[in-house]
């Protein structure tokens, strides 16, 4: 039976956080963009009958959690995850995209708190491999309320989809994006691409800096996602002290979304549960 609690982090701000599992180990799953807790609903589920105790968190401007607001940086983000990490007990971290920067964050901003870190496919910049100039462009767009146009930059910016289709002039994409913005949900984790690409802008060229992770660590990649993200992968692998390198046959960006989001969770979860454990 699912539970739903709401965390308060520093300066008040309200994390909901819905707990799948009725007991062992806890794992708290951070999503990345354009996404919110409920959307590694079905990675929860594998990993709770694995015996997980598995905590899916709102981010700021998702779901059921505070808006974002002007001042809402990365470094605010992170303590949202200590918070949730302290009110739940949990001592083990999946992070997803740019919630894996913040996993990682996290593992470094304060040592000993995790006892086991899972980071799926962070988009790291490292010497230009990620288009960081278009933060300020997204973030243009989310202010004048041009959330299409916000999607579409962010979309080219990290190559999601078929190659073809990054390639298209930002106004055709902004079409194909209005057609997704009629879905529920969908608005809200537009206007929140503010918040992940100031994490991606952030964080841009400093892998060294994860060097000093202490935490037991995995990094997973799938054989089909783009060749940046598998680099930053490689490069964090190499990086972070013992960390182990898992790259899977056949699988996107999307691998632990829920199977209705075009997710296989089913393929991510044993690996995960296997070293979480």
């Amino acid at each position: 039976m699912d539970t739903a609690v709401d965390v308060i982090t520093h300066g008040g701000a309200t994390i909901a956080v819905t707990t799948v599992g009725d007991s062992g180990p806890g794992i708290l799953v951070v999503h990345g963009a354009m996404q919110a807790g409920e959307s590694q609903r079905d990675l929860a589920e594998l990993l709770a009958a694995d015996g997980f105790r598995v905590h899916l968190m709102d981010r700021r401007g998702r779901g059921g959690s505070s808006a974002l607001m002007p001042d809402t940086s990365p470094d605010d983000e992170v303590e949202d995850v200590r918070a949730v990490l302290a009110a739940t007990g949990a001592r083990r971290c999946v992070g997803v995209s740019s919630g894996a920067l913040l996993a990682a964050r996290c593992a470094l901003a304060h040592p000993g708190l995790l006892d086991g870190v899972v980071l799926f496919e962070p988009p790291l910049a490292i010497d230009g491999s990620v288009r960081v100039s278009d933060a300020q462009r997204v973030r243009t767009a989310v202010r004048r309320g041009q959330l299409a146009t916000a999607m579409a930059v962010g979309m080219r910016a990290a190559e999601m989809g078929p190659p073809w289709m990054f390639r298209l002039p930002i106004p055709v994409l902004a079409a194909f994006a209005r057609l997704m913005l009629r879905r529920p949900g969908i608005a809200e984790r537009a206007a929140a691409l503010t918040a992940d690409f100031a994490i991606v802008e952030l964080n841009a060229d400093r892998l060294s800096d994860f060097a000093a992770v202490g935490a037991p660590t995995l990094l997973i990649d799938g054989t089909e996602t783009r060749p940046y993200l598998q680099k930053a992968v490689a490069e964090l692998a190499h990086t972070i002290p013992g960390a182990r390198h898992v790259r899977l046959e056949g699988l996107t960006h999307g691998a632990t979304q829920n199977r209705d989001e075009y997710g296989r969770p089913g393929l991510v979860a044993p690996v995960m549960a296997d070293f979480l454990a």
